[in-house]
């Protein structure tokens, strides 16, 4: 009972601080912003669920810019993320009990999207990070558990070992169907290679409501300009789903790092295919978006025993 009061004063907050920042932006004149610092926060707690297992809590902070790159806009970005790994047992009492393995990740990543004619982008990222105890995971989750007074979880001596993390990602989207000012579908193809996530994604986005194009949009965080431009909307509201079927090839956060494979400690084996589905709802005006996004994740490891479901959470705010 404890734990859902906290939760559900977290989400009270957060929907205290979404109104409060509407109201604001429905009294503020437009103006020209260039940069935007966001903040995201993943966790399984916030559906309630009485689980807390697998993909368990994420943190992200971003900084973005927007520029020009031969006509066209381009938007670069900093982002330093932690994401934190535990099986579905919290009290490891034997290797048995470890169907998903114990893992840190903390990474800076670097990032380019550009915007092209008909509603294409084209994305670029460079991540460096370390999956292992280096990247403070278990620190990180026993300070926040110890914050909420949850339990901890006592099998983070198997975790997976220290491991260089470096990747690098492309995607390409474009919006192929928009058969009202409210409707459109975009599919989406992503690879990543590197030493932390091999994978190919193959995705679209289902967008319903009022929103701009894709190169002003907070679908694609893309609300920054390098000019004064007078948006065609007053506001972003709309809902999308995000369906995505992903093959996995290397996941280190399951299987290790590649420079420590095999290494006694209890490690596991990807799925060769994985199903995730993203549900979420935006708002963006003038200086402020926000996201709330429900996650559902098919098995990413063989032995893991359930699914995953968890609610992302997202902050923006613009700068001059």
């Amino acid at each position: 009972m404890r734990v859902l009061k906290y939760m559900f004063r977290g989400l009270l907050s957060y929907a205290f601080c979404f109104f409060s920042w509407a109201i604001h932006a429905q009294s503020s004149k437009h103006d020209f912003y260039s940069k935007e610092v966001s903040f995201t926060n993943e966790n399984d707690a916030y559906l309630f669920q009485k689980k807390d297992a697998n993909y368990t809590n994420g943190f992200f902070l971003k900084f973005l810019k927007a520029g020009e790159k031969r006509g066209n806009k381009m938007i670069r970005s900093m982002e330093l993320g932690q994401m934190i790994y535990t099986p579905l047992i919290r009290k490891t009492k034997e290797l048995t009990d470890i169907d998903r393995p114990y893992c840190g990740y903390l990474f800076l990543k670097y990032g380019e999207t550009g915007f092209y004619r008909n509603e294409q982008l084209f994305h670029f990222s460079a991540s460096l990070g370390i999956v292992g105890p280096a990247s403070i995971g278990e620190d990180v989750q026993n300070g926040y558990h110890k914050i909420l007074r949850y339990a901890t979880f006592t099998g983070w001596q198997y975790q997976v070992q220290n491991s260089l993390g470096i990747d690098l990602g492309i995607t390409y989207a474009k919006t192929v169907l928009h058969p009202s000012p409210w409707l459109k579908w975009t599919p989406t193809v992503q690879l990543n290679v590197g030493t932390v996530f091999t994978n190919a994604k193959l995705a679209s986005y289902l967008t319903v409501g009022q929103f701009e194009k894709n190169s002003n949009s907070a679908l694609w965080n893309a609300r920054v300009a390098v000019k004064a431009t007078k948006p065609k909307k007053k506001y972003e509201l709309f809902v999308y789903w995000f369906p995505q079927l992903i093959l996995q090839a290397y996941n280190a956060t399951v299987e290790g790092g590649v420079f420590t494979l095999n290494t006694g400690i209890e490690l596991g084996e990807t799925t060769p295919f994985m199903f995730q589905s993203d549900l979420g709802i935006c708002y963006a005006q003038d200086r402020w978006t926000t996201k709330l996004v429900w996650v559902y994740q098919s098995r990413e490891a063989v032995r893991q025993k359930d699914v995953q479901q968890y609610v992302s959470m997202q902050i923006g705010y613009r700068i001059h």
